[in-house]
């Protein structure tokens, strides 16, 4: 026998070392157990973000197939990490993989034969994300089992989904997955241990960070956006939620009725083709209770799915079944609704849930099945997918090539330019280019100049700003039965109109109050790219330092004017316009005064605000303005509203203190605050009494009381100003006694609907809570109040109305029901009391901060509680 040769030993013995060290690495991956100390999914166990993140670096420096990135950092300054999993081959040419998507995904320059070339080459990119409400446990959980399980898995299935598929795992609310965590573990064991959170699961935002996606306020909305629309571009975004309408396990797509118009029509039928696909997994697995086609429609295009539907980015939702955080509920038959007690199967819930245990660990699970249902579509229809991305792309430019809108013009000449490069800025952190014309121009007969921005409408994602620009024009379901009720005969409906899940109109020119106009005709202009609107450049103009004027239009405006303050400056508004310097000014101009020329120049560049000098005062009769002491208050039953308002109010650098039940019921407010701030609430009744005691810890039960809303009428009548917020103005009817009241409080369906939607309303512009307001305006009404002003003979304690409904022209955007009931109808109402006053704002003036046309409403309400 002839003896191996040195070198053939050293081979064998390479290679076994090689073997040795593959083995020990997949030995060494931990298991996520391994390193928390219990399953994922465990009954009265939850992760953090903080725990979830360090067993992904954990896992990261041990396996070939996952790599931990930051996209930027959460509101509360955490770093907001993802991971990227797939074959180590993929990581490996990640940038190459993502510039293949990009080029099919733009379809620029690219023809059908390269595209199908690029299809075959590249990867199918899958978003999925967790946590997203963080109340809404499972998903954020079932994303570290979900890494582990891929990179662990040697299975044909899961190795084929490496090897197509590239994986993005993204936490998308860290800041409340920690505090849910640290909530629920204070109250382990106690009997508060499946209570709500006293405080929102978003700084800011609450359950409403899922409303923020098409507008991004926030830091969160904004890092996930610029990794969908400007670095990953996936073929799928998987937005996981809980919880499914019961007794269903989880709901899935199809998705119910009405449908947005603005997605291309392989967009549904991949989510259809999708939530069948994961349908079919669950029975498979024997996993009973998803249920589709009802509850969940895709009309409003602010969620973190539907905002991609018009990117032709198929978007997926589910809504997974939960009890509370990690405990676990025991439930029978006898408790779900009568209709689904008998476990009638149907075609969107064939295998119904027969009751039982559920547990977190039952959720973590059919989160997992979901999951890879999803990336096993993936992996199987890879080159489909990847070569349909071009396809919507094209399709969606050559239409608007050939059909108007051929582009929207916005003109530079702005009432105020800093919403208008606001608006823009976030269009284009949301894919759409945008252009600035280099000569003069016409459209339709209208000229235009050169500098002025343009949105060519034959760009791929076109259909998103066409669902951003236009107004919307909400389907009446009750004429399309066959659309939505799925019977051999279509039986027509006769009750009340049937609502949107969300907002039925939202155009985001109207909540902006910026002008655009759209081409209805085929634009021929040059023409270059914008990567950043900036409003134009601010100037100090004029000469002396006496004065200095500022335009009340602009919402900037009120940054200067909490800057001035600071700074111990002088602040009055002009009561009527007037001239200077052969310029009119309008009423409220701002007029700053004792502060130096040299910080009003500063102010002026750094805010981009065009402020006139004075060499001396105008001889006029002014409002004079000080700086307020202000109080938000924080209801313990914590409602998104409330969020909303201390971010614009932190956005344009007010400051206050945040007020709760205790503080306001121990009393003495008018030697604190010279203005009190109620914030939109689910009802008064909840605010009067709050939670229960027993159902929280004794620090969060027993909400205002009759005493706390006593101490509020005290510090009215001492000479304070209360400040009500769309319907807690219901507050303000029921218990302050005034002479108004709300006529479409208690309408009935069939009398009066509009819960979202864009209305016009009139202003009393010499009002100072109107001023810098156009008249008319576009305003967001959202379950709002329209008033009823009762009249008085001492004319000191009569209700002045500062805006009212439209008569003609009332709907811009969206639906109304009943429109007559509310038509030429008090909006906002001044109310006197004692020595103060109460401001009844009807309608949400700062709704998710999102109609910045309206934020000076809140703005002005909250000086005038100091102008003299």
């Amino acid at each position: 026998m002839k003896k191996p040769s040195y070198r053939s030993i050293l081979i064998v013995y390479f290679l076994c070392c090689l073997f040795m060290v593959a083995g020990l690495r997949a030995q060494v991956i931990p298991a996520p157990e391994d390193i928390l100390g219990f399953k994922i999914g465990a009954d009265y166990h939850l992760i953090n973000y903080n725990q979830a993140i360090d067993y992904l670096k954990k896992l990261a420096s041990v396996s070939d197939r996952i790599k931990l990135m930051e996209m930027g950092k959460t509101t509360l300054g955490l770093p907001m990490y993802y991971a990227v999993i797939s074959s180590p081959e993929n990581l490996a040419n990640l940038d190459h993989y993502r510039e293949i998507i990009k080029k099919l995904s733009l379809a620029e320059g690219l023809s059908p034969e390269e595209a199908q070339k690029l299809s075959e080459e590249g990867k199918a990119i899958v978003y999925i994300d967790g946590g997203l409400h963080a109340t809404e446990c499972a998903p954020a959980q079932h994303l570290v089992q979900l890494a582990y399980d891929l990179a662990t898995a040697q299975d044909p299935k899961n190795l084929k989904i490496l090897k197509e598929v590239i994986c993005l795992l993204v936490f998308a609310n860290p800041d409340g997955m920690n505090m849910v965590a640290d909530w629920y573990q204070k109250n382990l064991g106690t009997p508060y241990e499946v209570s709500p959170l006293p405080y929102l699961y978003h700084y800011y935002a609450g359950h409403d960070n899922n409303r923020d996606s098409y507008i991004a306020n926030l830091k969160e909305t904004q890092n996930i956006n610029r990794l969908v629309n400007q670095e990953w571009y996936p073929v799928i975004l998987y937005n996981h939620h809980q919880t499914a309408p019961f007794p269903a396990r989880i709901w899935l797509p199809p998705n119910s009725e009405p449908t947005n118009p603005n997605v291309h029509p392989l967009i549904v039928r991949w989510q259809n083709l999708i939530g069948a696909a994961m349908g079919a997994a669950f029975d498979a697995e024997g996993k009973e209770g998803a249920i589709s086609r009802i509850v969940f429609d895709t009309w409003y295009p602010g969620y973190v799915t539907q905002v991609v539907d018009s990117h032709n980015i198929i978007s997926i939702l589910t809504e997974t079944a939960l009890y509370r955080y990690a405990t676990p509920r025991f439930y029978t038959v006898q408790d779900f609704p009568p209709e689904y007690q008998d476990l009638t199967m149907a075609a969107f819930y064939p295998s119904p849930w027969k009751g039982g245990w559920w547990r977190l660990k039952d959720a973590v699970d059919y989160c997992l099945t979901a999951s890879k249902a999803v990336l096993e579509v993936a992996a199987k229809y890879r080159q489909e997918l990847l070569f349909n991305k071009y396809k919507m792309a094209k399709d969606v430019i050559t239409r608007f090539q050939k059909e108007p809108p051929y582009a929207w013009i916005i003109p530079q000449n702005q009432i105020d330019p800093g919403n208008l490069a606001l608006l823009l800025n976030r269009m284009i952190l949301l894919g759409i280019e945008v252009y600035e014309a280099q000569e003069e121009f016409s459209s339709d007969g209208i000229s235009y100049p050169r500098g002025t921005l343009l949105i060519p409408m034959n760009q791929p994602f076109a259909l998103f700003i066409k669902n951003m620009f236009e107004e919307q024009h909400y389907p009446d379901l009750r004429k399309y039965p066959d659309l939505w009720q799925g019977l051999v005969s279509a039986e027509k409906f006769e009750g009340a109109p049937i609502e949107a899940y969300d907002m039925m109109g939202w155009t985001l020119p109207y909540q902006f109050n910026v002008k655009v106009q759209v081409a209805y005709t085929p634009i021929s202009v040059r023409m270059t790219p914008v990567r950043k609107v900036d409003p134009p450049a601010g100037k100090l103009e004029g000469a002396g330092e006496a004065a200095f004027l500022l335009d009340h239009r602009e919402n900037a405006s009120f940054i200067a004017l909490n800057r001035i303050l600071k700074q111990k400056g002088k602040i009055a508004w002009a009561k009527k316009s007037f001239t200077y310097g052969g310029k009119t000014f309008s009423e409220g101009t701002m007029i700053a005064s004792s502060i130096s020329r040299n910080f009003m120049e500063k102010l002026a560049a750094d805010l981009h605000l065009k402020i006139q000098a004075c060499s001396s005062r105008p001889a006029i009769d002014v409002l004079d303005i000080k700086t307020p002491r202000i109080g938000v208050y924080q209801s313990w039953v914590a409602v998104e509203d409330e969020g909303w308002t201390r971010f614009i109010l932190d956005e344009h650098e007010f400051k206050y203190r945040v007020l709760h039940d205790a503080d306001i019921r121990a009393g003495n407010l008018a030697t604190q605050y010279d203005v009190i701030i109620l914030p939109d609430h689910y009802s008064k009744e909840l605010i009067i009494n709050g939670y229960p005691k027993g159902t929280m810890p004794p620090d969060f039960v027993g909400g205002l009381t009759l005493n706390g809303v006593n101490n509020l009428k005290e510090f009215v009548s001492e000479g304070g100003t209360l400040i009500f917020m769309n319907s807690t103005c219901n507050l303000a009817t029921g218990e302050f006694k005034t002479p108004v009241r709300n006529i479409i409080e208690k309408a009935k369906r069939d009398e009066f609907n509009c819960v979202g939607s864009i209305l016009q309303a009139e202003f009393d512009l010499s009002h100072p809570i109107a001023y810098g307001m156009q008249n008319p305006q576009p305003i967001v009404f959202a379950d709002s109040c329209a008033f009823d002003v009762f009249p008085s003979f001492d004319q000191k304690i009569t209700p002045r109305i500062v805006a009212k409904y439209a008569g003609d022209n009332l709907l811009l955007s969206g639906w109304i029901y009943g429109e007559k009931l509310i038509q030429q109808k008090a909006a906002i109402v001044e109310v006197p009391q004692g020595k103060g006053r109460l401001i009844l704002l009807g309608f949400p003036v700062q709704f998710r901060a999102q109609p910045r046309g309206t934020f000076k409403l809140l703005f002005n309400s909250i000086f005038y509680s100091t102008a003299k």
